[in-house]
């Protein structure tokens, strides 16, 4: 911080609007990576690390809730080019983050550009550490993330950060008993893990002590989302915290890890709960044998307090889903089911006719039987049809990847009045499912993924007949009509009428796909012999 020397007033480094910087503790979320004006990133982030340094009047570093060193690498990824905003943010005391004396070479080096957001992420932890020790100030932050955390470096980083709720990593390989241990010690309010993926050769008993290391009961939500090696040792571990575990993300397990979530069962306080097994995982047509298919039902029935279900590509759903559709304390919200086996025709009825019990479903999506994108045929079901019918609280239904008819259709466009989100596949669709779709005036989102056969003249009626302010912003997506049909010919024909209409009197969006002339694929085969 500077003094004008005309005025006497403080000058704020980067020149950036002081209330907004004031404020940051209420209104900013620096893991949030999409800030339109990289100039207003650059600003902002400068001013954040030289509070680190006790170079601004506010100590910003205290404010800030969410510690972000990928949005921080994306903003030094953005200036690479911009030769004036490096030297901007790079001027005066910051030229020490940069390891160099030449800026413009460290940007354009890989190692040196990802160690200044370490640089910069050291500087900051240290310094809200020493103001919590000397001055007794609280701090914000309770998030902590980064595509790459140096494992050496995040114990000291952890052991400064008394008020760590969550930490967001990258990989969680790097996670072990030493991490566990210094949150354990450090971070008494630690309560969730997020991992883009964790699949080191030791990952699964290292994330295992980890989860021994932390004081039990603690761990609220733990996530991951891509390929792991999680197994048996390490959901074993997770029974440490059975009584604390709200929200369980399992994506990408391997079969066998599948097959060990049984000993999960004392883990029932869950509301989130996501399985999937590992799509390229293709063992063979059973995961569980009798006794683990029990077990892991019963698990899932027992999870009294579950508001959300996602099982995919775990071929005996259905028999699972039987049992949890018909506790009576089990009150979804949101239910998904992608990938599953055909069951008997026994099992079947009774899962489809259990999910009347879920009449507080917002959410459905059921995708994809037996590996086909239209495996299940609506009208071979009718007492899914029926059920489905009886959710009147739906927001989203999602059948993209399930062969619906038009009577279906129809349906839950008259039956199911409260729907934003609605997608649906199928064979043929006519212009008679334009009107029912069109007076379902929450609708702001239609996706149609069947060959259909809209006139020109029935889809201008269709929107049209949309609320101006209920499907205020809808997109409707037909990804499939019918080449002979064309519903947004060339430029200056009625086509581009009706895709005006959408945006300019919907504020909408009409994408339009056509199926391919068999004609034209015809003459494609044809070459020259010559």
């Amino acid at each position: 911080m500077r003094l004008n020397n005309s005025t006497g007033e403080p000058i704020y480094e980067g020149s950036f609007k002081t209330l907004w910087l004031i404020s940051i503790h209420s209104i900013l979320d620096i893991m949030d990576p999409f800030i339109d004006d990289k100039h207003q990133a650059a600003c902002l982030w400068r001013s954040i690390i030289l509070s680190s340094l006790d170079a601004t009047l506010y100590p910003y570093c205290a404010y800030i809730r969410a510690l972000s060193l990928s949005s921080l690498a994306e903003c030094l990824e953005d200036m690479r080019n911009h030769r004036q905003l490096r030297d901007f943010f790079f001027g005066g005391l910051m030229q020490d983050f940069v390891g160099c004396q030449d800026r413009n070479k460290a940007l354009k080096d890989a190692a040196s550009r990802n160690q200044i957001p370490i640089q910069c992420a050291d500087s900051i932890t240290k310094y809200i550490k020493n103001l919590a020790d000397t001055n007794g100030s609280s701090v914000a932050l309770t998030h902590l993330e980064a595509s790459t955390f140096p494992p050496e470096i995040l114990p000291v980083w952890i052991c400064r950060l008394a008020t760590l709720k969550s930490l967001q990593l990258q990989d969680g390989s790097i996670l072990d008993v030493e991490i566990g241990n210094a949150i354990a010690e450090s971070c008494p309010k630690f309560a969730e893990l997020i991992c883009l993926h964790c699949s080191s050769d030791t990952a699964a008993e290292d994330m295992a002590a980890f989860f021994r290391a932390l004081r039990p009961a603690t761990l609220q939500r733990f996530e991951v989302f891509s390929r792991n090696s999680l197994s048996a040792v390490t959901l074993a571990s997770l029974i440490n915290h059975s009584t604390s575990l709200r929200v369980l993300n399992l994506r990408s397990l391997q079969r066998s890890a599948v097959r060990s979530l049984g000993l999960l069962s004392r883990c029932t306080g869950l509301e989130k709960l996501l399985i999937e097994r590992d799509a390229t995982d293709r063992g063979g047509p059973d995961i569980f044998n009798e006794a683990e298919l029990d077990q892991v039902a019963t698990w899932i029935s027992n999870c009294k307090r579950l508001r959300e279900l996602n099982i995919a590509h775990v071929p005996e759903a259905l028999t699972i889903l039987k049992e949890v559709l018909c506790q009576p304390e089990i009150k979804l919200e949101q239910l998904a089911i992608h990938d599953f086996r055909s069951a008997s025709k026994e099992v079947t009825k009774a899962t489809w006719s259990a999910l009347t019990r879920q009449d507080e479903l917002v959410s459905l999506t059921i995708a994809a039987q037996d590996g086909l994108l239209d495996g299940l045929v609506l009208d071979s079901h009718p007492e899914l049809v029926d059920a489905i019918c009886q959710l009147t609280n739906l927001d989203v239904l999602n059948l993209m990847q399930v062969k619906a008819s038009s009577h279906a259709i129809l349906l839950f466009a008259m039956r199911l009045p409260r729907l934003k989100v609605l997608s649906f596949g199928g064979d043929l669709f006519y212009d008679d499912i334009l009107g029912p779709l069109s007076r379902l005036h929450s609708l702001v989102s239609l996706s149609i993924n069947a060959l259909t056969f809209f006139s020109y003249e029935a889809f201008m009626r269709f929107a049209q007949s949309l609320d101006p302010l209920g499907n205020s912003g809808i997109r409707v997506d037909v990804l499939n009509q019918s080449y002979t049909d064309p519903l947004v010919p060339p430029k200056g024909s009625q086509g581009t009428q009706l895709e005006e209409y959408f945006v300019e009197r919907l504020n909408g969006q009409l994408i339009v796909t056509y199926s391919a002339d068999p004609n034209e694929l015809a003459e494609s085969d044809f070459t020259d012999s010559d």
